[in-house]
């Protein structure tokens, strides 16, 4: 049971119990500010997907991840892919600065160097199949 001014909805204003107040008031939202928008989501979301997008670590499966799936607030994966965008930026808070889009923010001189080398290599490998069908 408290016994004490806090008891009677009674704070003496400039005291230890005042700060405190302050402090979790101020708390939650410095920390949110701080993991959206200077660390935690923007530094993780859009140079993940940069990443996997470039180097071809699947990312059509990942894309259709991300497509399902609420990057802040956990909601059903069925139900988000249907959500409409303008309802993701406002009310899952999916804001532009996490969301990854290949045409703009990917470097593409990467993805056809990529691609080119996967293609070699993939001639590469049939050529070999064909040289050891003909030879068998």
């Amino acid at each position: 049971m408290a016994v004490g001014p806090a008891s009677y909805n009674y704070v003496p204003s400039g005291t230890g119990p005042h700060a405190a107040l302050f402090a979790s008031i101020l708390g939650p939202i410095l920390l949110t500010t701080l993991l959206m928008f200077v660390s935690g989501l923007t530094l993780q979301e859009r140079p993940g997907a940069k990443k996997r997008y470039e180097k071809g670590e699947g990312w059509p499966e990942y894309a259709a991840y991300l497509n399902r799936t609420s990057m802040l607030i956990p909601f059903p994966p069925q139900l988000y892919k249907r959500v409409p965008v303008f309802l993701r930026r406002t009310l899952f808070l999916e804001f532009p600065i996490y969301v990854f889009d290949p045409a703009k923010h990917a470097d593409q001189s990467k993805v056809q160097q990529r691609q080119s080398e996967e293609g070699h290599a993939d001639e590469r490998h049939s050529e070999e199949q064909r040289s050891e069908e003909t030879s068998s």
